[in-house]
């Protein structure tokens, strides 16, 4: 068996995407949720880009071995097509490729049109590929099999000889086309698009630097999808007997979909597992993947991120069609090119007009300058003709273009070459200056954040979080964006808060965020930061409107903050109403928006006051929560920079015993709580046998409970009202 490094392909950190790709003529197609692009490198050094978006997505896509099916006859289709427009894009842009169309292409075209003309070639190059396909590795396997029948009789035998046949043929065929050059070409290609999908799924800066490092092998590639097909068909087809040779055939062909939704399912597995038996089934395919594969070239890699990047944009952008920089930014749209075409024909033509005397004229104005020229054909031209001449080529003097003698060239004439220049210096000028060693590039500006913080556990990913909220940017447009300068006003705005990143404010204010039970929370220093050990607390509290089967249950959420309780059980029980109050203007603001933010602020009521004081002494609920400060006085300044510096000190100090806030609750919840109603208390870890004190104290509670949190430290107490 072959070793191959699984640490490089299944790698652990990758973090998996839909995103797909095909190697084309002299290019890329990749394939994005919304769109498709093709990326080429034309002969001529270019790059030519053309995307187009998807149709929406149909809901047979969404049925587990179904999709198989439809994805498979999908990507023939979809996959010959594209084929075909790459070697048309070639055609039209670079004149060695052209061919004369055959008489039936003639024909079609005169009779349907240059589209319905696509159309009828595209259905007929896809029904003869299945069709050869369908005799040389269905119908020929089978046939030759059938041979073996007079000397061997167990059909598991024969059937597992077919499929072994089948495969080595495959193989055999691969191996054999991978000798021709331009199949050369094409694996290369092909060995870019798996490294760049790698270096994206990696989260590195797509340059073809980062590229270069992964390998030319992916789990989720197409040649493995045709390798899982013929495994699977070869232990399919060994349960079915051995009928006669048409019978054979006929099964084999109509189970074709029905294997290749099995194959699916296996490939998108193995696209998102790193297990054992994913790298084991994974292995016959990313052995068949050195063969479809190659070592790209550095330029090879640039047009296969230029793709990828081309798929990562927002929804609206538009589509693009023409000639781009290595950023995918328009240099000249296909339209464009062939105005610029006509239009340098045309004034190439009138250069070349020019006569004998104005070669002439050129060489006396330029004699004192040393340049030589050298003669033109003898055509007429104009003084201004002359001049124009002239001065072109006095500018020639301050760049680097050169003239030479047409015998030691191309055999182009010196008006040619002048036309030539100046189509190169239209293109230099319109080409977008994106990439600098500039520190106010998004890579460079991300690079020194992520060394300020690298004093900090997780100062990586903080850094680039802060820089995804200083820009608006996205985690994929900070990669598929890396080399392009930032604004002024952004990287102000970054540096500012790398800074203060720096002087201990904690992440979450910084970047005005923080994820608590699945859902977003704006926070700001008015407001506590939610934490994970608070998640114990609002799980219990869904818990207990769970066992109590309450469909529409009154909640008040005491010491709210942020609303992180509170606007969280509210979304989690769509029948509940939740009143939460806080002493605190700035953080009962702060909820209010947070509510709104998550979509259940219509069943939420904020009341400003202390504790009890903000509530109507008559007013009653099935549950109190709360998360009290219970932090001791003393105990503040010993804590984090972080927290005692940054956090509101009203939101941490319990007191000189830390048990201010539980002893008013005590004493005043049963007031407020329906009978049989739980009072639930987030509480410190060495507190519990101080709050149960109290609790028991009042004589208007029982059943309490106290509830340890994943370190196993008591965090939550429950009680119920007599």
């Amino acid at each position: 068996m072959a070793k191959l490094d699984y640490d490089k392909i299944f790698i652990k950190e990758a973090c998996p995407t839909s995103i797909g790709g095909q190697a084309i003529m002299e290019g890329v197609m990749m394939q994005g949720p919304d769109r498709t692009a093709i990326a080429m490198r034309l002969p001529s050094g270019e790059l030519y880009l053309r995307t187009k978006k998807k149709a929406p997505q149909t809901k047979v896509m969404k049925i587990p071995f179904v999709r198989g099916s439809v994805a498979f006859a999908r990507s023939l289709v979809s996959g010959m097509g594209t084929l075909m427009e790459s070697a048309d894009i070639l055609e039209e842009y670079s004149p060695e490729y052209a061919e004369e169309p055959g008489r039936f292409e003639k024909w079609v075209n005169s009779k349907f049109g240059a589209k319905a003309a696509w159309n009828i070639l595209m259905t007929a190059a896809v029904i003869f590929a299945v069709v050869i396909s369908i005799v040389f590795f269905v119908i020929l396997p089978t046939w030759l099999t059938n041979f073996l029948g007079k000397w061997v009789s167990n059909a598991i035998i024969l059937n597992l000889f077919e499929g072994i046949l089948r495969i080595a043929m495959f193989i055999g065929y691969v191996a054999a086309i991978r000798k021709m050059e331009d199949i050369k070409t094409l694996f290369r290609y092909h060995g870019a698009e798996h490294k760049t999908i790698h270096c994206f799924e990696n989260d590195r800066v797509l340059c073809p630097e980062n590229a270069a490092k992964f390998p030319t092998l992916h789990p989720r590639c197409g040649t493995s999808f045709m390798v899982f097909v013929l495994i699977i068909s070869l232990l399919l087809f060994s349960f079915l007997g051995w009928p006669n040779l048409a019978l054979r055939i006929a099964s084999r062909i109509l189970l074709i979909p029905v294997i290749a939704g099995i194959s699916y399912e296996l490939l998108k597995w193995a696209g998102r597992s790193n297990s054992a038996i994913v790298r084991v089934l994974s292995w016959p395919g990313l052995m068949l993947q050195k063969l479809t594969t190659a070592e790209p070239t550095m330029e090879q890699l640039e047009v296969a991120i230029l793709s990828l990047k081309a798929v990562n944009v927002d929804p609206g952008v538009p589509e693009i069609d023409g000639f781009v920089d290595k950023d995918g930014n328009i240099v000249r749209s296909s339209a464009e090119e062939e105005q610029v075409s006509r239009e340098m024909e045309e004034w190439a033509a009138e250069v070349e007009a020019h006569s004998e005397q104005n070669a002439k004229a050129a060489k006396e104005a330029l004699a004192q300058k040393d340049t030589t020229i050298f003669e033109e054909p003898d055509v007429p031209a104009t003084e201004e003709d002359i001049q124009e001449a002239i001065k072109f080529l006095e500018d020639l003097d301050n760049n680097e273009y050169t003239i030479v003698k047409p015998e030691e060239n191309d055999g182009r004439t010196i008006a040619r070459q002048i036309a030539d220049i100046e189509t190169q210096a239209a293109k230099a000028r319109t080409m977008a200056r994106r990439y600098t060693k500039d520190i106010k590039t998004y890579e460079n500006a991300l690079a020194w954040g992520q060394a300020a913080l690298g004093m900090l556990a997780n100062g990586k990913n903080e850094a680039r979080m802060i820089m995804s909220y200083a820009t608006g940017l996205s985690r994929t447009e900070l990669i598929t964006r890396a080399r392009e300068l930032m604004q002024d006003d952004d990287f102000a705005e970054y540096e500012k808060r790398i800074y203060a990143r720096i002087e201990g404010m904690p992440l979450q204010y910084i970047v005005g965020l923080q994820e608590f039970m699945g859902l977003p929370f704006r926070v700001n220093p008015s407001v506590l930061i939610p934490r994970m050990d608070t998640e114990v607390l609002a799980e219990e509290v869904l818990k207990i409107i769970d066992r109590k089967n309450l469909q529409h249950p009154e909640i008040l959420d005491l010491c709210t903050g942020s609303g992180a309780i509170g606007v969280s059980i509210a979304a989690k029980v769509p029948g509940a109403v939740i009143t939460m109050t806080d002493v605190s203007e700035e953080a009962l603001h702060t909820a209010i928006g947070n509510a709104g933010l998550n979509g259940v602020n219509r069943r939420c009521i904020f009341l400003l006051g202390d504790m009890f004081d903000a509530i109507p002494e008559d007013k009653t609920y099935d549950i109190i929560v709360c998360n009290p400060p219970y932090i001791e006085s003393d105990v503040i300044e010993t804590l984090d920079v972080e927290v005692k510096d940054h956090e509101p000190r009203l939101a941490l100090d319990g007191g000189r015993d830390g048990l201010d806030y539980y002893r008013i609750i005590a004493d005043n919840a049963s007031m407020h709580l329906r009978s049989g109603g739980t009072l639930a208390l987030e509480i410190g870890a060495d507190q519990a046998s101080s709050v149960k004190r109290l609790l028991t104290k009042a004589k208007t509670y029982e059943g309490l409970r106290v509830v340890r949190d994943l370190a196993h430290l008591d965090r939550v107490i429950t009680a119920e009202r007599v």
